[in-house]
């Protein structure tokens, strides 16, 4: 018989543990040792980045001076004293030093706007603490629905560190942890099959924060490609929408510069690769407080996660992960490195599937039959 031929036997107690076979069982034993050979190969790269003196890790050796923290919290209060989010940000911003020539060193108003109107700093935790809660038990249901229980309630776990920030006293208030609880909102509605709350979730994240935009853009992509007009008219109205407020708050911007501000000595474009999406992907509170060599395993297994999981919601969920991935290669300063609160979540559900595609690996680099029924 065959190598590659597959025979149906009972599912083994590690199968039952680490859910039902994964695309990797499909493959040639060639091509599952090729697999495990690049991934190891791909580890210790990044391990080796990691223990280098060009590693980033601005989270563990905090810069001194004002953080953005400070002065979301300062924008808030204002706001809720009654001043608008446009004044607040122009009175906080210069005295801190921050280069406000820049749009970009202006958040968009919504989230300090709808923070500072709330009653108190407790109505603003708890509205991303239930999102939260929400996203752990909506990722552990559509995770299992992909996979199975124990699969879903490990993910659950994982979630369970990346959303950490949205649970503390001061790191709530970062947009970019809202936007990222929202992309990965959006990408669990499309898990069970409610791609009209994905949209909706999805748009919400981009007017948060812009850096949702890539999730946003793949989403409509996929939409197209699906055929999915419906989907896609919703998503173009709404993405129209986004331009328009964008523009709205460029002009108000512009209005309160002048070309005597300070401004970044570089642009974003700053090609710091490896190291920073190190940094990046090591904003998960599990992973956070170990030696970032950890965080140089975690991520490959998340990325061979999300390449093992042959589904649609699994395609959406690796492509948005490898289309960040590769952003920020490229875009942003080390002490950005808290950008990684946008996607910690959406690792997670990668990180999830890892034990199950390492399995089906070793056991097809064996030529070892995989069943493909689900246990």
């Amino acid at each position: 018989m065959s190598s590659t031929a597959y025979s149906a036997p009972a599912p083994t107690a590690l199968q039952r543990t680490f859910g039902a076979p994964t695309s990797f069982a499909r493959l040639s034993p060639w091509a599952a040792r090729g697999v495990l050979a690049a991934a190891a190969a791909t580890i210790a790269w990044f391990v080796s980045v990691s223990l280098s003196p060009s590693a980033i890790d601005f989270a563990a050796h905090p810069r001194g001076g004002h953080t953005d923290i400070e002065l979301y919290h300062a924008e808030i209060l204002r706001i809720h004293q009654g001043e608008g989010y446009y004044e607040a940000a122009n009175a906080e911003l210069r005295p801190r030093g921050y280069p406000v020539r820049s749009v970009f060193n202006w958040r968009t108003p919504l989230p300090m706007w709808l923070l500072g109107m709330l009653p108190s700093d407790a109505a603003g935790r708890a509205i991303i603490g239930l999102l939260a809660a929400a996203l752990v038990a909506m990722a552990i249901h559509g995770v299992a629905r992909e996979a199975n229980a124990r699969t879903g309630i490990f993910c659950g776990i994982l979630l369970i560190g990346a959303v950490m920030p949205c649970w503390l006293k001061d790191t709530y208030v970062m947009p970019v942890v809202w936007s990222g609880v929202f992309i990965a909102l959006s990408l669990c509605a499309y898990t069970m099959n409610r791609w009209g709350l994905g949209v909706v979730l999805g748009l919400t994240a981009i007017f948060f924060r812009e850096l949702a935009a890539p999730y946003c853009a793949i989403a409509l992509f996929l939409a197209i490609s699906q055929r999915r007009w419906r989907e896609v008219g919703i998503w173009i109205v709404g993405l129209l929408g986004y331009l328009g407020f964008y523009t709205w708050h460029y002009y108000r911007v512009t209005a309160l510069v002048s070309p005597t501000d300070l401004a970044h000595a570089d642009g974003w474009l700053q090609f710091n690769g490896a190291p920073f999406v190190l940094a990046i992907a090591q904003m998960n509170i599990f992973v956070l407080l170990l030696p970032q060599w950890v965080t140089a395993i975690y991520l490959p297994l998340a990325m061979l996660g999300f390449a093992s999981w042959n589904s649609p919601a699994g395609q959406r969920a690796g492509f948005t992960a490898c289309a960040y991935v590769v952003l920020f290669a490229f875009v942003g300063h080390p002490f950005n490195q808290y950008w990684g609160a946008l996607v910690s979540p959406l690792l997670c559900l990668g990180a999830a599937q890892a034990p199950a595609a390492v399995l089906d690996l070793l056991r097809r680099s064996r030529g070892t039959a995989v069943s493909l029924a689900a246990p």
